[in-house]
């Protein structure tokens, strides 16, 4: 005899409890839960079907991917952001919700460029799923979205999310950083690099088993991939164009000088929703 959706949902949460393993939430299971079937959250609690057995083996295995520590996007496959369903797996970083707010800095700037010139080009630099750059194209259909990925793996979710939303906007490029472009051809450059040193002790262990190196850390404490961003950025960018970045919270100093260092200007520091100084905003003279 298969499982209803009550009776799986309650078992599964107390065998989860009983095990002590407080990381796994109610709402972790359900989402589980609606993966396997196909449903949304509010079928779920207003019907109690039997679940078959193939939906039943799915369930069971996403949950055993939840008590091995994996994040649950790797889980589900996806991640909810701005709106929106990203497609996910281990080659590309799991979107979160601080990187919303420079979402919301390059759409505010751009307005004002789109209002005096007419049209606003913004390069999503290492896009990974692409939920920055595909993000700011869903809001506003006008402007010309470029997103990059160096790596094909990364890529490929990239396309992914890009073909499943059917954007009309965007240019997808599989290069280096900015190594593809000319000179002045950017009003935004906007990215969220690698920034963490190796053995750095401030990074979660789920992160650091589960999501890809080659993400996370930079060499030359962190700062190797900032800097080439930057240097690049200084072609790249039209002049006073805007370049956003996202760094390490114990980096704001550090990134500062290299951005003087590279003549840029009007310098400013934004706090994530924890308070922590997490994005640098600089133009580019």
């Amino acid at each position: 005899m298969t499982f209803t959706i009550t009776n799986i949902l309650s078992k599964t949460f107390e065998d989860i409890n009983s095990s002590g393993n407080l990381s796994i939430t109610k709402s972790d299971i359900e989402y589980c839960l609606m993966e396997a079937i196909k449903k949304d959250r509010s079928y779920i609690h207003m019907h109690d079907i039997h679940l078959n057995s193939e939906e039943e083996l799915k369930f069971f295995k996403l949950i055993d991917n939840l008590k091995k520590g994996m994040p649950l996007a790797y889980v589900l496959g996806y991640q909810e952001f701005y709106n929106t369903k990203f497609f996910v797996n281990d080659n590309v970083l799991i979107p979160r919700q601080d990187t919303e707010i420079i979402i919301s800095k390059a759409i505010e700037a751009g307005d004002k460029i789109y209002k005096k010139y007419g049209n606003t080009t913004i390069i999503d630099v290492g896009s990974g799923s692409g939920c920055i750059g595909l993000s700011i194209a869903a809001e506003r259909k006008n402007w010309n979205i470029i997103l990059t990925e160096k790596y094909q793996e990364a890529f490929e979710i990239l396309n992914k999310n890009y073909i499943s939303n059917n954007y009309k906007n965007c240019e997808l490029i599989m290069c280096d950083w900015l190594t593809a472009f000319n000179e002045n051809i950017a009003d935004i450059i906007i990215s969220n690099p690698p920034y963490i040193e190796k053995g750095s002790p401030y990074i979660q262990e789920s992160v650091k088993k589960y999501e890809p190196e080659r993400a996370l850390y930079s060499k030359d404490k962190g700062l190797y991939d900032i800097k080439r961003i930057i240097t690049e950025s200084r072609k790249t960018l039209k002049t006073n164009g805007l370049l956003i970045l996202e760094n390490g919270f114990d980096q704001n100093s550090a990134v500062r000088k290299i951005l003087e260092t590279n003549y840029f200007k009007d310098i400013d520091v934004i706090l994530d929703y924890n308070n922590i100084k997490r994005f640098t905003l600089s133009k580019n003279s």
